[in-house]
């Protein structure tokens, strides 16, 4: 299984990006182009699954929402990340689609921290969005503080996505001539 597509609003430098990829991918571009925040979002989903992680050590671990947030944004405040995983002969097929959107809480006396706004995970299998949490209908902010992924009590009939975003790895080659 790999990531077959990655969307991207307001993440760092990404206003909004929708990158379609393969099984092998190149990211070339000047420096402070964006490539280095590109692949961040990926060691964040690991960050949000991994032991001892979850969404608020993600987010802390870049300096808090208002580092990560895009400061191009304008009217959609919230931070999104959506991937489709699948096979890499069927991009257009995925498997599984994993949606989170979250947000800025705090501030002044209270704790800046990361609020869900929005989360879905889609199955292929299911046929149907087998998650579907929206922060209108839940308005408990303590729980919003925290992914479904990341609770292994509440990502039973997505843990397929859960294993893989917990094997990415984040390995940065040198050449030294």
């Amino acid at each position: 299984m790999i990531i077959q597509r990655l969307i991207l609003i307001n993440w760092k430098n990404f206003q909004k990006a929708d990158f379609q990829l393969v099984n092998r991918n190149f990211i070339v571009g000047a420096n402070a182009a964006g490539k280095s925040n590109l692949l961040d979002v990926f060691r964040f989903l690991r960050d949000l699954v991994k032991q001892a992680g979850g969404l608020q050590y993600a987010v802390e671990e870049r300096g808090g929402v208002p580092k990560l947030r895009s400061l191009s944004a304008r009217t959609e405040t919230g931070i999104s990340i959506e991937i489709h995983l699948g096979e890499a002969d069927t991009p257009s097929t995925p498997d599984w689609k994993y949606k989170l959107t979250f947000k800025n809480t705090g501030g002044g006396i209270q704790k800046n921290e990361a609020l869900v706004i929005e989360e879905k995970v889609w199955s292929k299998a299911a046929k149907k969005w087998v998650l579907d949490r929206n922060a209108s209908e839940d308005k408990d902010t303590e729980t919003r503080k925290f992914t479904f992924l990341e609770q292994i009590n509440s990502n039973v009939e997505f843990r397929e996505v859960y294993y893989f975003l917990r094997e990415i790895q984040y390995l940065t080659l040198y050449h030294n001539s």
